[in-house]
This record gives C-alpha cells, structure tokens and sequence, in this order.
C-alpha cells in the first residue's frame, strides 16, 4: 500500500543558533532527525537551506524535495553513530577500487586506452595527494591492494570530519571509488567528473551499441544524488 503524505502540521519555519550549534525549529519546537535526535547543525547556511526546504512545503510534505534535512539526518543518525563502521567500509572500497579494474588490451584497445588514460589521471592525483599508488589489475576477479595502501587509507577517512564524511560515503558507494570520494570531497571532482569517471565502461559501451534506457535512468538518479551532496557540502 501506497504512503500517505504527511500533511504540514508547522507554520513558521526558523533558524537560528543555540550554544554552539545551529537549529531549525517548527512553531519554536526543535527539528530533529527521522531518529529522533535534535538537528543541532554546524552552520547557520546549513540550518537557512533545511529551513528553507521546510517553508517550502505546501499543503503535503513530500520528503524527496528535502533532500539537504535527509542528509544532515544521515550524519547525525547514521555517520555520528556508526563511524567506525563505516571507515571500514570505505577501507574496503579503497582497497578494490573500481579504478584499477582495467580492460585487457587484448580484449578492447581502446578501452583499455580510455581507462589508461581517463582513470590514470585518478591515481597519479591519489599518489599526489596522498602517497597513495594503486595498484593496477585486469580481468574481473576480486583482488586487493598491497599493505602499504591497506596501512595508508585509514588514517586518511578517519580525519574527515562527520559533515564533510557525507560527501564521502555517498560518491564512494554510488561510484565504487574511494578515490573519487576523496577527490569529490577535496572539490578536486565536480558531478560531472564523477560521472564520467565511475561510468567510464558503461558510457563506452554505450557508444558502440547504444544507450539502454534502464541504465540511463540509473544514471540520471545517481546524477541526483551526488547532485545533492555537492549542494550539501556547499553549504558547510
């Protein structure tokens, strides 16, 4: 059965600081989370654009205009909570990253060529940056990277703050590069760059046989979502 919307039970929307953080109140009631937690905000151009997505609300809410109050939500209930859970999970992705999966040159020149090239970019940036050489392999069996680079990715997700952190998991687990969450995060990757760089094969395969509708929404909707962490990060 289909949600019913919740119809706006609010009429004045405000923000404003409180000790040393910022909040969002609704009829002089403090936001919080779907958890429950108070929304306490680490900027008050954080709490304007929630408050912002609240007044907007008409007669209905409809959640999926909020997206900057799910995402703050989701540092607060999610990445607060579980932080240690989820640095190992990035370690994980960082240790397979989808860059250093490259195409045989034997089975395709030229994208083996493109990922060379294109992906090539990623990892001397990451080496640049971090100290950080990833390893390349072919084929699509899992493989990992050395212990070198298993030592070196802890110490580097564990110093992102929680806000910023958002930024992270969300263009890591979306693109399956660790190293784009990273460069997203260091504003080094736009949307875009993301984009091409995480659907490199499939944007290539789409040039030879043609674009599948399916796999263009999927994209379309992921556009979005890195969309809103951009927009997100922005305001901190």
């Amino acid at each position: 059965m289909e949600k019913k919307a919740a119809r706006r039970f609010y009429k004045k929307v405000e923000s404003t600081s409180q000790g040393d953080g910022h909040i969002v109140t609704l009829d002089g009631r403090v936001l919080k989370t779907p958890a429950k937690a108070d929304l306490i905000l680490p900027n008050q151009a954080l709490a304007d654009a929630i408050a912002g997505e609240f007044d907007a609300q008409s007669a209905k809410i409809v959640p999926e205009t909020m997206p900057i109050f799910s995402l703050a939500s989701t540092v607060i209930d999610r990445i607060m909570t579980q932080r240690q859970v989820l640095d190992d999970e990035m370690v994980r992705y960082g240790l397979g990253d989808l860059i250093c999966y490259h195409c045989d040159q034997k089975e395709d020149e030229n994208l083996a060529s493109r990922q060379a090239q294109k992906w090539g970019t990623v990892q001397a940036w990451l080496a640049q940056r971090y100290d950080i050489n990833l390893a390349i392999f072919t084929g699509i069996m899992p493989q990992t990277q050395s212990q070198d680079v298993a030592k070196k990715l802890p110490p580097i997700i564990s110093a992102i703050d929680d806000w910023s952190y958002l930024g992270l998991y969300r263009v890591t687990t979306l693109s399956g590069s660790l190293a784009l969450g990273l460069g997203f995060v260091e504003k080094h990757y736009n949307v875009d760059d993301v984009m091409a760089l995480a659907f490199l094969d499939e944007l290539y395969q789409e040039e030879k046989w043609g674009a599948d509708s399916f796999a263009v929404e999927r994209r379309d909707n992921i556009q979005r979502e890195i969309a809103d962490a951009a927009k997100f990060l922005k305001t901190l």
